[in-house]
């Protein structure tokens, strides 16, 4: 889904409105609890919808993803449902069986974790049809525009702004090295070499990112841009991040929602293995980009700008998932600041993965998905996958810091 030019009254309307409705939605989703509610808030999103005038060819999927989130969230609180009285109705893992049915006191699908899940699926098809008016009837450029004039941080606007105007010359720029790989023999279909193409990928297109990078920096100074002029309005104190600084990290924001697409595209599909292979990719670009830029902020540069642009351009601005980023960005600042060392040594990125494994996934199975998708989830499941996302993020930093070693080279002596 993206923007479609047209002439109604959602696109008339200013961004400002857009983000505080969706506000409004995400806090009735909190907040609401019965079905008719729920079912009746879900009504007046498709109506505002609707006013959109989407496409039937771009609404057409949208049937096919309703589907699924009523099948998925349906059958996960069915098998995890929390709460007492529950009543299962078939048995999927008996308790006597050893090991499994040990560990988790057996695997039951229960009546009421049916009812709660049809529930959660309101919530999600109302959060879903939110963020897909948001998208198609506000551009990007317009949305960043009433970010600013929300008092919105001026140098993060300008990461984000720099970040989706050169979101499709990276696509082209991977589409290029991909085609460029397939012809020299290498396989890019099925699992193992979809990974062994992201490796072979990454590196020409984290360089070929950087020389763009100094090149739109240069033009930006040229016209008289410098970061200083973010700072604030009488104060001496300039900016921590040069112009140069503040595009790659731009670069490296595209770079890990690129990172990202394949779990989004098929990988997240997998069960019990969304941790690992959510984690594996987004630590490891993220590492490469604190290496290269080694200072204060740039971690939550990083995480927290990836956060607001996924949101503009495919899910819609929801300020209830701004602290699931910031916690990863606060634990990892003051891991540097502790350590002093900004990815240094193999121990310090595979720690500093570790660490933000477990930090993310604990806050996001006990904190924001029970918080803002009522979804809860049972202790040995948030178990097995914060152990996932531990092994993942560790393993993400530890590649990053090998790629990062051969980027930073390039990126000091080979001319960038």
């Amino acid at each position: 889904m993206k923007y479609e030019h047209k002439d109604t009254i959602l696109h008339r309307i200013s961004p400002i409105i857009k983000i505080l409705y969706s506000i409004a939605v995400s806090v009735l989703i909190i907040i609401l609890h019965k079905p008719i509610q729920l079912s009746l808030l879900v009504l007046a999103v498709l109506f505002i919808f609707a006013l959109a005038k989407p496409s039937w060819q771009r609404i057409k999927p949208l049937f096919f993803v309703v589907l699924a989130i009523v099948i998925t969230t349906v059958f996960s609180q069915s098998l995890f449902y929390y709460f007492e009285p529950k009543t299962p109705i078939i048995t999927l893992v008996p308790k006597q069986i050893p090991v499994i049915g040990w560990l988790t006191k057996g695997v039951y699908i229960y009546k009421e974790g049916i009812i709660y899940g049809l529930i959660q699926s309101l919530r999600l098809i109302a959060a879903t049809f939110m963020a897909l008016t948001i998208v198609l009837t506000t551009h990007s450029a317009d949305m960043i525009a009433a970010l600013n004039r929300m008092r919105f941080p001026r140098s993060l606007s300008f990461v984000i702004s720099i970040s989706i105007r050169f979101f499709p010359h990276l696509l082209e720029e991977t589409k290029r090295i991909i085609l460029a790989l397939r012809l020299r023999g290498l396989k890019t279909k099925g699992m193992a070499n979809a990974i062994k193409t992201m490796r072979f990928a990454l590196v020409p297109l984290t360089i070929n990112s950087l020389r763009q990078a100094r090149l739109v920096a240069l033009a930006a100074e040229v016209r008289g841009f410098q970061a200083e002029n973010f700072s604030r309005k009488g104060s001496k104190r300039q900016s921590n991040f040069n112009t140069l600084e503040l595009i790659t990290i731009a670069f490296f924001i595209i770079l890990i929602y690129g990172a990202v697409l394949p779990f989004k595209m098929g990988l997240s599909k997998i069960p019990f293995l969304h941790a690992f292979f959510f984690s594996v990719p987004f630590t490891c670009v993220l590492f490469i980009g604190i290496r290269l830029i080694p200072k204060f902020g740039t971690a939550t540069f990083l995480i927290c700008g990836h956060c607001l642009f996924n949101q503009i351009i495919s899910r819609g601005i929801n300020p209830l998932w701004w602290p699931y980023a910031l916690i990863q960005s606060l634990i990892l600042e003051g891991y540097f600041l502790l350590t002093k060392n900004y990815l240094n040594t193999y121990f310090s990125a595979v720690t500093g993965g570790a660490l933000r494994g477990l930090v993310a996934y604990l806050y996001f199975y006990c904190v924001a998905g029970p918080f803002i998708w009522h979804k809860f989830y049972a202790p040995w499941y948030i178990t097995i996958q914060t152990i996932q996302g531990i092994i993942g993020s560790g393993l993400g930093g530890l590649l990053g810091y090998k790629i990062g070693k051969i980027v930073e080279k390039v990126y000091k002596y080979g001319g960038l």
